[in-house]
């Protein structure tokens, strides 16, 4: 009876790092995706495990959770490039799950290959513990199923679940931001009309469940009389050395 009870327990939904829609023309992309993690008291779920760049964000924002990485039982990989695979080695006890034809696309890329880091899609590729492949339409976790969400790579998932104290989709980068919600008009994709197709298919699924979209790079979207809004502000915190004797300057956007 305690297990069937723990199962019907809903996830708690908590970002450890927002995503930012930024882009440098300069500087190439800034890798600023969301970390969501799902919390049912029995199992910690880690979607996306971010960038390089986040492990200290990543650290602190468990930490005021009460959590540490090795509290994750799981990471749940949206797709297979840097921002959002980047870290998945840190979580020692969880389990990774990577979408099977992602991965195999991933591994056919030559080094190099735009946004696809090769070490980590060779380790994904290497290990036979802790690494479960996944497909469409599967029940990958209690609650949690995946979704085909192709355009940003040909095999990209996103997720839904009602398990929450409200409906969630989990879009990775099939739907990056605000803008592309609203209007389909993606940037950076492999099929620029399997993109739109997939954005009309998740907007679908979050009027006929109210569901909640949290997109790659943005914080939480809502569908309110068919017009996306925010949940909360967006912000950015960014200080820069301008001059010489001058001390750091404040240069956040939001």
């Amino acid at each position: 009876m305690k297990q069937v009870q723990q199962h019907a327990a809903r996830y708690a939904a908590r970002p450890l790092v927002d995503g930012f829609p930024g882009k440098s023309s300069t500087h190439g992309a800034f890798g600023w995706s969301s970390l969501w993690l799902l919390d049912d008291g029995t199992r910690r779920v880690l979607i996306d495990a971010g960038q390089p760049a986040y492990i200290p964000l990543i650290h602190e924002s468990l930490q005021r959770l009460g959590l540490a990485a090795a509290d994750i039982t799981d990471v749940v990989l949206t797709h297979m490039h840097w921002d959002h695979v980047a870290n998945f080695t840190m979580f020692e006890n969880a389990v990774t799950w990577v979408g099977e034809q992602e991965l195999a696309w991933a591994a056919e890329q030559p080094a190099g290959t735009k946004f696809i880091p090769d070490l980590h899609v060779q380790e994904l590729m290497r290990r036979t513990e802790r690494v479960e492949r996944m497909r469409p339409e599967q029940e990958i976790l209690p609650g949690i199923h995946a979704i085909a969400a192709p355009g940003h790579t040909p095999h990209h998932l996103a997720f839904f679940t009602e398990r929450a104290e409200q409906s969630l989709v989990f879009s990775g980068d099939s739907v990056k931001n605000v803008h592309e919600l609203a209007t389909t008009h993606v940037d950076s994709t492999m099929d620029e009309d399997a993109s739109v197709r997939t954005i009309e298919r998740l907007r679908s699924l979050m009027s006929d469940t109210s569901a909640t979209l949290l997109p790659g790079h943005d914080v939480g979207l809502s569908l309110v009389d068919g017009d996306v809004q925010r949940l909360r502000e967006q912000r950015a915190q960014i200080s820069f050395f301008a001059e010489a004797l001058s001390p750091e300057q404040d240069r956040s956007i939001g």
